[in-house]
């Protein structure tokens, strides 16, 4: 899977935010394991210039894949918080979609199946 990071505001790009975000995409990269197409766009910054307390970092993640995309956005007081919120979103519809194409795949195959059966007679 693809990763493009992006940072604005005062958010700088380091060594460890780096290997924090590629350890939480990994977490995402079990759900499209056989999408060789598919893309991570993960954002990290501030929500405005002036405010220095409460929730103040934000993280966007926006995975585009073959069968769809999903997206998460969080708002909390740390950078490792907001990707934490963000990545935990995308994994959640990720698996929502995941199985709700795999609900519809069965009940596909269950009509096709009772097609058969009552062509045979």
């Amino acid at each position: 899977m693809q990763t493009k990071i992006k940072t604005s505001g005062s958010v700088i790009l380091s060594d460890e935010l780096n290997a924090f975000i590629d350890k939480k995409v990994q977490k995402l990269a079990v759900f499209l394991k056989k999408d060789d197409a598919a893309i991570c766009e993960i954002e990290v910054g501030t929500t405005s210039a002036g405010q220095r307390t409460g929730d103040v970092y934000r993280a966007e993640v926006h995975v585009t894949f073959s069968g769809g995309d999903a997206y998460a956005e969080a708002t909390t007081n740390t950078v490792h918080g907001a990707l934490d919120r963000a990545v935990s979103e995308a994994r959640r519809e990720l698996r929502k979609k995941k199985g709700k194409d795999r609900d519809l795949m069965r009940k596909g195959a269950g009509e096709v199946k009772e097609f058969f059966r009552r062509f045979g007679k």
